[in-house]
């Protein structure tokens, strides 16, 4: 039972995230984008309106109005993208964690940017399915997937020169810790200048989730107002 359980949930979270599209055949991507334009991120320096200097992008606009009529808690989960670095041609590790959150969550689902120039890597490359390591907050979880979003990407991705990876997991009971959730993996561009920096970030669908048990939308909107974006620099 918790076999089916746990399967229906994955492929119900991975339909939701709208990931059908990294299921169709990959199609070549151009070799000579400028990584002077991979820099830019989906969100607008215009219009700082969330903590921890996060910018509202258009897909942020959505935490807002969903979560409009719902308590703010003085504290809760916080979702981090590391800082981290890497020489031209390398692959740079790049976490993401959670703090504030220690054995009260239990299933996630979320989105992370990078510029288009960077390359993710992948465990499959047929369905997308992107590599990863399980960090110690997501120890004893009863499944994990991952995925690179590259096809079908929303307009404002596009616009941007964003792709994106999803990953959700899940408990049976509250057992989501805090520290690293997992780290993913994110080739640098050969041809990559010295002191570039890439930014990465969270980008919010309406059906991306941080929950308890007792899916309380407060601890869900907290956490999706306490994000804090990440980088990537060419050493």
């Amino acid at each position: 039972m918790k076999h089916k359980f746990t399967a229906a949930f994955m492929a119900a979270a991975m339909t939701a995230a709208g990931l059908t599209g990294c299921m169709e055949k990959k199609q070549p991507t151009s070799s000579n984008k400028s990584t002077e334009t991979a820099v830019t991120t989906s969100a607008s320096s215009e219009s700082s309106d969330l903590p921890n200097g996060e910018f509202l992008s258009e897909s942020m606009e959505l935490i807002k109005l969903k979560y409009a009529d719902v308590p703010d808690l003085e504290s809760g989960p916080e979702l981090k993208i590391s800082d981290t670095s890497a020489k031209p041609g390398e692959t740079a590790k790049v976490t993401v964690s959670v703090k504030g959150a220690k054995g009260k969550w239990s299933m996630c689902g979320i989105h992370v940017t990078y510029p288009d120039v960077l390359e993710c890597q992948l465990e499959n490359e047929e369905n997308y399915t992107a590599k990863y390591e399980p960090g110690n907050a997501v120890a004893g979880n009863s499944g994990f997937v991952a995925m690179d979003w590259r096809e079908n990407l929303d307009e404002e991705l596009v616009r941007e020169h964003q792709l994106s990876f999803f990953f959700t997991t899940m408990f049976m009971d509250k057992q989501g810790g805090d520290g690293d959730i997992a780290t993913f993996f994110l080739k640098v561009p050969d041809d990559a200048q010295v002191g570039t920096v890439y930014n990465l970030g969270f980008y919010y669908k309406e059906s991306d989730m941080f929950r308890d048990l007792e899916g309380d939308l407060a601890f869900e909107k907290y956490a999706f107002t306490h994000m804090t974006s990440g980088t990537i620099t060419v050493r």
